[in-house]
């Protein structure tokens, strides 16, 4: 048990560390790996091997420079690649050594350090690539894959390791086995480390170096004592994280495969720019500009990363990003067809389409120097809420006995499971619509009955700048499960109000209108809408629906949005509100030629960069179908 701690320890920590924690491993365990005989016992370490050998002269010294004369001439028993270098490329090495060596890393609890060996590319790119754990010895017909101490995977046969060729092989030392390359065995990049490889790739690299983050392991770490209630480590050892790789990819994972379309500094500049405008907080907001900026930043990198395991047909047809592949209730989003065709940026085919990938460890890395991924595919897209979400809605409030009671009753019914429901001679097709619907009806309080129902819907992820177009689906009541009589099987009238919030909620609620929602408080009192131009469900401030068919009813169109509810980082609370309330007589309900209950299905909103954008585009019943539009929970 205690030999294999040491040898996780031996691929995770930094030299030091290493050598003194493989010390205590047994002679029986490397004799059984390596096949080494009693012989080599006596035979010089790796060390010295590297030492009395005059082409690794300049080898040595950045073995000497970096600390891993310790590691060669440690008990453990290891394979070594020790390859020619001029005296310039140890010069290189040793000098990026130094400057890895100054860069400061944040720790969990804020504070900082220097960066540790086993952190440092120069360990990782350079030494750790040219040695692996246990003894690898080969024969006349040989073939193997072989893990590096720096977890890259590399093919040795009885000749090269990786295409680079022996000069001297199977050279038997105390603690391992040595073999001599001709030159260095080249770096071979994940993902993750090619963007930093590549010089116009640097703000993609330096967004991901924003999150790195050292988290205290402390199973491995060596406990001092406890001061004041805390534990005090002698010997701390850390992990890296990043939380983008929970978010986008695991594009640093070894054993993945991923593809990523990273953009050049210039797209990255040129559309973060640009994004930045969508992201403007209301001014009561804490670190709104740092949010701005992060979401920004979002914006450009977000859609880009493909997990090569989850495509299907060799991605020829379509491809599908990260992104797609977490939240299930993408309809249509997120996914890019034709990749491998010519681009074309309007249609957004071919996001591939001539451009060459540099192969890496664990996948593919495109070069973008054009913005071919479209934010309306990403992050602003199409949106809808369910109206039997409780996150996205809340109803008005009553005094009744100076409590506040519920104004309206809510129940929400599931959709028959066929394609069309019937009603006498009606036959509508209801594949179009999603999951299920909510009735929203009045409530009766100490036998007074409030006449007309409200309902208010917010709207998540907003973005400001954008102008929306937004419409309720309304539907008859026969396409549930439920049972129905005909007296609600009639069609209703409403008005809609709209509010954006312009600060943060107070935080007592407002006593100079008690049925005002106390979720959403805003220096504005809602304003009544006029039905859009266009718009043939209703006119004037009258909205009215069918009562027997399924109503598309655009109830607001080109309302440009002041502030963002974009809630990426941090918790941020949506700004728009829409209130829906009938609006119906007592003489219409007893003559039953209306209803005040209202049923709808979901609230679709629409982003546009322009007004004339907006106010030209007509969303229609059968668009509903094939619309490509995201699921606010």
């Amino acid at each position: 048990m205690k030999t294999n701690q040491y040898i996780i320890s031996m691929a995770l920590t930094f030299a030091a560390t290493v050598a003194v924690a493989l010390t205590s491993c047994s002679d029986a365990w490397d004799d059984h790996y390596t096949g080494v005989n009693d012989s080599a016992a006596d035979a010089p370490s790796l060390y010295e091997q590297v030492k009395a050998d005059p082409d690794l002269a300049n080898f040595l010294k950045v073995v000497d420079h970096v600390g891993y004369d310790v590691v060669l001439a440690s008990p453990q028993t290891l394979t070594l690649w020790a390859p020619v270098i001029t005296s310039a490329q140890a010069d290189s090495v040793n000098q990026l050594y130094d400057e890895q060596k100054r860069l400061l890393v944040t720790l969990p609890d804020g504070s900082q350090r220097n960066t540790k060996d086993k952190d440092n590319t120069a360990i990782t790119q350079f030494m750790q690539n040219h040695m692996a754990l246990f003894g690898h010895s080969v024969s006349s017909a040989y073939e193997d894959s072989i893990r590096m101490m720096n977890g890259k995977y590399m093919v040795l046969t009885s000749n090269s390791l990786n295409g680079v060729p022996f000069v001297k092989k199977n050279i038997v030392a105390s603690n391992g086995i040595m073999y001599k390359l001709g030159t260095k065995q080249p770096f071979f990049p994940n993902v993750r480390e090619g963007l930093s490889l590549d010089a116009t790739l640097g703000s993609a690299a330096a967004y991901y170096r924003q999150f790195d983050q050292y988290d205290l392991d402390e199973t491995s770490s060596v406990q001092m004592g406890v001061v004041d209630g805390e534990i005090v480590y002698a010997d701390s050892v850390t992990t890296l994280t990043n939380r983008l790789y929970n978010t986008l990819g695991y594009i640093q994972r070894e054993d993945s495969s991923y593809l990523f379309l990273a953009p050049t500094t210039e797209v990255w500049k040129r559309d973060s720019t640009k994004y930045h405008e969508y992201f403007n907080y209301i001014s009561t907001m804490e670190n709104r500009d740092s949010v701005a900026g992060l979401n920004a930043s979002m914006g450009v990198v977000r859609g880009r990363i493909f997990n090569l395991n989850q495509q299907h047909n060799n991605y020829e047809d379509s491809i599908i990003n990260t992104m797609y592949v977490r939240h299930s209730d993408y309809y249509g989003l997120n996914v890019f067809p034709n990749p491998k065709a010519p681009w074309n940026p309007e249609t957004g085919e071919g996001i591939l389409g001539g451009l060459t990938p540099v192969q890496c460890s664990n996948g593919l890395l495109y070069v973008d120097a054009d913005g071919r991924i479209d934010p309306k595919l990403t992050f602003l897209q199409n949106r809808y809420i369910l109206a039997s979400s409780p996150r996205s809605r809340s109803i008005p409030q009553l005094m009744v006995n100076s409590e506040r009671q519920p104004q309206v009753a809510l129940t929400t019914h599931y959709l028959l499971d066929q394609d069309y429901a019937e009603y006498g001679d009606t036959i509508i097709d209801i594949s179009m619509l999603k999951d299920n619907f909510v009735e929203i009806a009045p409530i009766t309080y100490q036998g007074v009955t409030n006449r007309n129902s409200s309902i208010y819907f917010t709207l998540p992820n907003t973005v400001s700048g954008m102008y929306y177009n937004v419409y309720v689906v309304m539907v008859p009541l026969f396409v549930a499960l439920d049972g129905y009589t005909e007296d609600r099987i009639r069609p209703t009238r409403f008005h809609v109000y709209y509010n954006e919030r312009l600060m943060t909620p107070r935080t007592n609620t407002s006593q100079t209108n008690p049925n005002e929602d106390p979720e959403f408080e805003s220096p504005d009192r809602d304003r009544a809408l006029t039905v859009p131009e266009g718009e043939t469900h209703g006119s004037g401030t009258n909205f009215e629906t069918t009562g027997d068919q399924i109503d598309l009813i655009c109830i607001d169109k080109a309302r440009k949005a002041t502030v963002s509810g974009y809630n990426a980082f941090g918790s941020v609370s949506a700004t728009q509100r829409y209130r829906l309330t009938t609006d119906i007589r007592a003489s219409q309900i007893n003559n039953n030629t209306h209803t005040n209950i209202m049923y709808i299905n979901r609230v679709i909103y629409i982003p546009f960069e322009t007004e004339e954008e907006a106010k030209n585009f007509d969303l229609q019943l059968s668009d509903l179908s094939n619309l490509k539009e995201y699921k606010e929970q």
